[in-house]
C-alpha cells in the first residue's frame, strides 16, 4: 500500500453514509434485562494469583534444573582486600544516595 488513509476520515464517511436504524428502545430494554456485573474482591483476587502461581510452579518445576542451579552455589567465599574495598564503596554510594533522595529539600 502505497497510499495512506486517514482512519478518522473512513469512520466519518462511513457514519455519514450510513443511513440510522431505529431500535425502539431495543438495546436499553436488552442492557436492562442483563443481570448485574459480578465483583470480584480483592481477596478472591489474591486467591486466584496464588493459586495459579502454584500450578505454574507445579508444572514447570519439572523442566526446572534445580540440582543444576544448586551446583552453582559457592562452597566458600574468599575475602580480598579490593572485594572489600569495591563492597565498601557501593555501600558508601547507596547510603549518599539514600541520604540525598530521602531528605527534604534545604536550602
Amino acid at each position: 500500500m502505497s497510499k495512506a488513509t486517514d482512519i478518522d476520515n473512513l469512520f466519518v464517511q462511513a457514519r455519514n453514509s450510513e443511513p440510522y436504524l431505529n431500535d425502539q428502545g431495543f438495546v436499553s430494554r436488552v442492557t436492562a434485562g442483563l443481570p448485574a456485573e459480578r465483583k470480584v474482591s480483592v481477596a478472591q483476587e489474591t486467591v486466584i494469583t496464588i493459586a495459579a502461581t502454584i500450578l505454574g510452579g507445579a508444572v514447570a518445576y519439572p523442566f526446572f534444573p534445580v540440582g543444576e542451579i544448586i551446583a552453582l552455589i559457592p562452597s566458600s567465599f574468599t575475602i580480598t582486600p579490593i572485594g572489600l574495598l569495591a563492597a565498601s564503596g557501593l555501600a558508601s554510594g547507596l547510603f549518599y544516595w539514600l541520604a540525598e533522595h530521602a531528605a527534604p529539600n534545604r536550602i
